[in-house]
């Protein structure tokens, strides 16, 4: 079980140390985990989170909540970095720990892969989706006239990299437009299965479209990405800690993700999968003494200079509390949730949902509206009511509205009845 005294122990802090501290002197630790046969499990694990009691945070498509063990982690390293400095590995045998910016991070790469089905060596650590995106389209090798494909849905920062080839060189960007709200798997796959064309190159798609909660069905359009030889570049930045993931069945070439969201570490913590058959088609784009390693291509994405070492112990620690709940039952919890919210909103004639009509398409995210309102005005409606949390979509689409394990049914029913009262 993940306690504080193990956090302590897991970054090498003695008494000695604690005590020069005070930080971490004045949190209070969170209770242990519950038993899951327990009827008050869910409640239980939301006292594991430093959630305020008055409000309710419907967002972590943006930003998640940490929990209480992640934060005590990374200040205790903080704090013991502040303290002893000159206790940190300076010598490199221990790759886990040589000092920041220039170790392999084999341990927590690990647990990475091991929560999506791959191997530590086709793991590099990013700091987000963004930057492996950019790690990406700036790191194939493509020539003026190659198609990138993507949806008309696409984040910002999973467009922009390709834009910049765009116009450096001439790589066409092409998108497809996916319906919104998207009714079925096999209406997506055929829609981007009949934009690809000869000169398509690379095909680079959301697992989990943020702006919808639209899961796509990527191992079917991975499998025929594939059989015209095209690099598949998956986005999953709202999907790792919110559904299951397994690369390997996926069957793309690169998936990108970040753990600031769903799985409640700091941000600043992101991946990039490479299947280990493609990692010799990207160039290195930042450099350093292992930008040309093969023998472990993912430290080669590593080794990008001094960054901070402690965000990673606030990782290790959301991973750990992740696998410990356990993930298939935190999926679960998750999709019930957002599945109690959708069946609200459905009995409502005046509302309007953008997420998939077929729930095997949705999970935790929910994007809709009330006729003759605003995303803005709905969103403000919400916390001056009761202080709830959703983040604006915009004029038409409304809110985003995400359901984690801290949120609660009396939370979705309130919000659905402050839905109804409007």
């Amino acid at each position: 079980m993940t306690t504080r005294r193990k956090v302590l122990q897991t970054i090498g802090l003695s008494a000695l140390a604690l005590q020069a501290t005070p930080v971490l002197a004045a949190t209070t630790e969170a209770p242990a985990l519950p038993l899951p046969a327990d009827p008050e499990y869910w409640k239980k694990i939301r006292s594991q989170f430093m959630l305020a009691d008055d409000e309710v945070f419907f967002n972590p498509g943006t930003v998640g909540a940490m929990p209480r063990v992640v934060v005590e982690k990374m200040t205790a390293h903080l704090n013991h970095l502040a303290v002893h400095p000159a206790q940190w590995a300076y010598k490199d045998d221990n790759k886990d720990e040589y000092i920041a910016g220039y170790n392999n991070l084999q341990s927590i790469r690990g647990k990475v892969a091991a929560l999506i089905n791959a191997t530590p060596g086709e793991i590099a650590m990013t700091d987000n989706v963004t930057h492996g995106m950019s790690y990406v389209a700036h790191g194939l090798t493509l020539n003026a006239g190659d198609e990138v494909l993507t949806s008309d849905q696409e984040h910002p920062g999973g467009r922009g990299g390709w834009l910049v080839r765009e116009k450096r060189d001439g790589v066409v960007f092409k998108t497809v437009a996916i319906p919104k709200p998207a009714h079925s798997p096999a209406e997506v796959l055929d829609l981007i299965v009949k934009a690809f064309t000869p000169r398509t190159k690379v095909l680079m798609i959301s697992h989990m479209i943020t702006g919808s909660g639209a899961i796509l069905p990527v191992r079917q359009i991975c499998e025929e990405a594939s059989k015209r030889g095209i690099f598949t570049v998956l986005d999953g930045a709202q999907t790792i800690g919110q559904i299951k993931l397994d690369v390997r069945d996926i069957g793309c070439d690169v998936y990108l993700g970040c753990f600031h969201k769903w799985i409640g570490a700091p941000c600043g913590t992101g991946f990039m999968y490479v299947r280990k058959e493609r990692w010799n088609d990207i160039w290195t784009t930042v450099a350093s003494a292992q930008w040309n390693n093969h023998d472990d291509d993912g430290f080669r994405f590593i080794n990008r200079g001094t960054g901070s070492f402690s965000i990673l112990k606030g990782l290790d620690a959301a991973l750990d509390l992740h696998n410990e709940i356990g993930p298939d039952r935190v999926y679960s919890r998750i999709k019930f949730l957002g599945q109690r919210l959708r069946d609200g909103l459905r009995s409502m004639k005046n509302s309007k949902i953008f997420s998939p009509t077929d729930e095997s398409m949705c999970a935790g995210i929910t994007v809709y509206n009330l006729e003759g309102w605003t995303g803005t005005r709905l969103q403000d409606a919400y916390w001056e009511r009761a202080k709830m949390r959703p983040r604006a979509q915009g004029d038409v689409f409304g809110v985003r509205h995400c359901t984690h394990i801290f949120n609660s049914e009396a939370e979705i029913d309130q919000a659905l009845a402050i839905l109804r009262s409007l």
